[in-house]
């Protein structure tokens, strides 16, 4: 079963171009920053703000920090996970559910992850990295693999539901415990891509997709555009600013 799985799997979607376009964009904003000056290894603060990191005061005066903030990394290393996981992970998700309602779950992961992050790390911090977003690419991950593990072969299921959550649980873990990594943002990815990919048909249920997919994308990216109206909204404003 596994072997007709993975054909009908690179039958659906057979190049995962979203997932290498996502790292070319990172490592290409990287080299820019480090050709303009910026440490390669530690940038400051005040460099990542500049270029458009997320932090409170000035994202709620430009809210397109909420995206470009997402393509900016704290050095080298940061860059480095990042892109590795995006790579391990995106190629699979993005066959699961399609070049296109990949790309949803990924944009719509780092929006979500850089509005949460206000609530949180960018009120004191400059906030940046794609992790929010690839947090979303393990929650549309997971959403697969624990709402419909009977469309899948379950060796599949039995391989990498273990490994996908002790990475989530551990990266988590981690984020509570060390001050320099934005666990909101990881949160607010996650659970944007486990509800949109839920909500989400997966072109390996080639089925339901051709019935359902377009109009469930299509809700799916309605209520995360409603939702993400509303969490504007309630991102606290400091003294003397109003909405």
């Amino acid at each position: 079963m596994m072997p007709d799985f993975v054909q009908r799997l690179y039958e659906a979607t057979p190049r995962t171009f979203v997932t290498t376009t996502v790292v070319a964009v990172n490592v290409a904003v990287w080299i820019v920053t480090v050709l303009l000056g910026v440490d390669w290894m530690s940038p400051s603060p005040q460099a990542l703000l500049l270029l458009g990191g997320n932090f409170l005061p000035a994202t709620l005066e430009q809210p397109w920090r909420l995206m470009s903030s997402t393509v900016l990394h704290a050095g080298v290393i940061h860059l480095g996970f990042n892109m590795w996981a995006m790579l391990n992970m995106g190629r699979i998700a993005e066959r699961f559910y399609g070049n296109g309602q990949f790309a949803i779950i990924y944009l719509f992961a780092g929006l979500f992850g850089s509005l949460a992050s206000m609530f949180s790390s960018a009120r004191i911090a400059v906030s940046v990295g794609a992790s929010g977003a690839i947090f979303g690419v393990a929650g549309a991950l997971l959403a697969a693999l624990f709402t419909k593990p009977h469309k899948l072969p379950k060796g599949l299921v039995a391989s990498m539901r273990p490994s996908l959550v002790i990475f989530v649980g551990y990266s988590l873990f981690m984020g509570f415990t060390a001050t320099m990594i934005d666990n909101a943002a990881h949160i607010g990815g996650l659970v944007a891509g486990f509800a949109l990919a839920t909500v989400m048909s997966e072109r390996f249920d080639w089925e339901e997709y051709r019935l359902h997919g377009a109009r469930r994308a299509l809700f799916a990216v309605s209520a995360a555009v409603l939702l993400a109206g509303l969490a504007w909204q309630m991102v606290p404003r400091p003294a003397g600013m109003v909405h």
